[in-house]
């Protein structure tokens, strides 16, 4: 896959993390997915369609999830609840809406669908498109740096 079609997810999510949720998320090695099974135990799937066709999936473990939507709303959460849920499908938005102005840049015009959100781990989801499923994991401290407990936030996607 040429990085054209990568860096504006890189940069957007980096972007996304910052300015949304006040974190510095360090990108791991991107992989090629071999599985076609959520990351996390929850995932925003977004298509996109234009130029290109391709999916977004923003996937986190149930840890970061909360850590989400206590950041966007300011309130703590138990457990997954359609509040969190809400929360991902959100972030999911906001992260393809920017890797979109990316995409802008290079003149490759795209238009999304409404985020979908799945709860669980290790769910079957079929990509609209053929060719390889890149991740790319974004490590974050829960609290600032203070301890070694980090989180992952997975940005998965096919495009072409």
């Amino acid at each position: 896959m040429d990085i054209k079609y990568i860096n504006p997810f890189i940069v957007a999510a980096q972007t996304v993390f910052k300015t949304m949720l006040g974190i510095s998320a360090e990108m791991g090695k991107p992989a090629l997915k071999t599985v076609n099974r959520t990351s996390g135990d929850v995932t925003g799937i977004m298509g996109l369609v234009g130029d290109k066709k391709g999916t977004v999936a923003i996937s986190l473990r149930e840890k970061g999830a909360k850590f989400v939507y206590k950041t966007l709303v300011g309130e703590e959460c138990e457990s997954i609840s359609q509040d969190v849920v809400d929360a991902i499908g959100e972030i999911t938005n906001i992260i393809s809406g920017q890797a979109r102005k990316e995409f802008e840049k290079n003149d490759i015009n795209l238009n999304a669908a409404i985020p979908m959100v799945i709860v669980g781990k290790e769910v079957e989801m079929n990509f609209i498109t053929k060719i390889p499923i890149i991740s790319l994991p974004f490590y974050f401290s829960l609290d600032n740096g203070s301890s070694n407990d980090k989180e992952v936030i997975y940005v998965d996607f096919s495009f072409e």
